[in-house]
C-alpha cells in the first residue's frame, strides 16, 4: 500500500539538513501529533521527527485525490484555494499545477520549509490530479500562520481544504476552526473537510468529526455531483479510514 509513495519520497531532491532531536530508540511518540494543536514549537518538533524517521509528504498526501474537485473548479470559474493546516503536503504544489492560486498554510514553520523544499517530480502530480488537468499559470505561497487568526491568509478563497486538521480541534474548540476557515470562504465556496477515522471497524459507520457542525450550521452538503455545484457555499466532506 506505501510503495509507491515511499518510491516517490526516495526519488525526489530532498535539500533539508534535518538532525536528530530524540535518541534512537523504541520510544514511538514521535508517531503522535501534538497533544496542543496551538504549539507551533511541538508541530515543529513532529514535523522534525516524522521527516527523520523516513515519513515524507507522500505517506500524508496518500488519501488526496483532487481529480473530481478539480473538474468542479474549472466548471465553477474557481481560481484560488486555501490548504488550511496544510503540514509538509504537496497537494497545494500538485494544485497550482493544476494552474490555480494556491496558499499553503501552516502553524509550523519547520513543516512550512520542508513543505517549500520537497521537489515535486513530474510523475507526482498524477497522484492528485490525471495528467490533462495540469494547467500553466498558476502558483503556491507557503505561509507559516495560525489558522485561528483571521488576519493571516483572509481570503475570500473560492475553496478552503483542510485535511484532518480541524479534528485535531475536537476536544479544544471544533468550532471555532471551522468558523475561521468559513470567514475566509467566498460566498459561493467549497470547504472541503477531510476527516480520518483510525479506529473504523465495520460494521460501524466511519465518523465524520466535522459533519454535526456543517449540519447544526445549515451548510448544504455535496460532493462534487450529480450536476452542477448547489449555490451558495457548500460542505465537501470525505472520511479516510484505517
Amino acid at each position: 500500500m506505501f510503495s509507491k509513495p515511499k518510491q516517490l519520497f526516495d526519488h525526489v531532491e530532498w535539500r533539508l539538513n534535518l538532525k536528530p532531536r530524540l535518541a534512537d530508540g523504541t520510544d514511538l511518540d514521535w508517531l503522535n501529533s501534538p497533544m496542543d494543536p496551538h504549539d507551533a514549537s511541538a508541530w515543529d518538533q513532529y514535523w522534525t521527527e516524522q521527516v527523520r524517521h523516513g515519513l515524507g509528504p507522500p505517506l500524508f498526501d496518500m488519501f488526496c485525490d483532487d481529480r473530481d474537485l478539480v473538474e468542479v473548479m474549472n466548471s465553477e470559474g474557481m481560481t484560488n484555494v486555501l490548504c488550511a493546516g496544510s503540514g509538509i503536503s504537496q497537494e497545494p504544489r500538485a494544485l497550482a499545477q493544476a494552474g490555480f492560486e494556491v496558499i499553503a498554510l501552516d502553524i509550523s514553520p519547520q513543516a512550512v520549509e520542508i513543505a517549500r523544499g520537497f521537489e515535486l517530480p513530474a510523475e507526482g502530480f498524477e497522484y492528485f490530479c490525471e495528467p490533462e488537468m495540469r494547467r500553466p499559470g498558476g502558483h503556491v505561497d507557503f505561509v507559516a500562520g495560525d489558522i485561528l487568526d483571521s488576519t493571516v491568509c483572509p481570503g475570500p478563497f473560492d475553496v478552503t481544504i483542510e485535511r484532518r486538521t480541524a479534528q485535531l480541534y475536537f476536544n479544544h474548540d471544533i468550532g471555532a476552526v471551522l468558523g475561521e476557515l468559513a470567514k475566509r470562504l467566498g460566498q459561493d465556496g467549497i470547504l472541503l473537510s477531510h476527516c480520518h477515522d483510525g479506529g473504523w471497524k465495520p460494521p460501524a459507520e466511519p465518523q465524520h468529526l466535522t459533519q454535526p457542525w456543517f449540519q447544526q450550521n445549515r451548510w448544504t452538503i455535496w460532493n462534487g455531483g450529480p450536476g452542477r455545484k448547489p449555490p451558495g457555499r457548500v460542505a465537501w466532506l470525505f472520511t479516510s479510514t484505517g
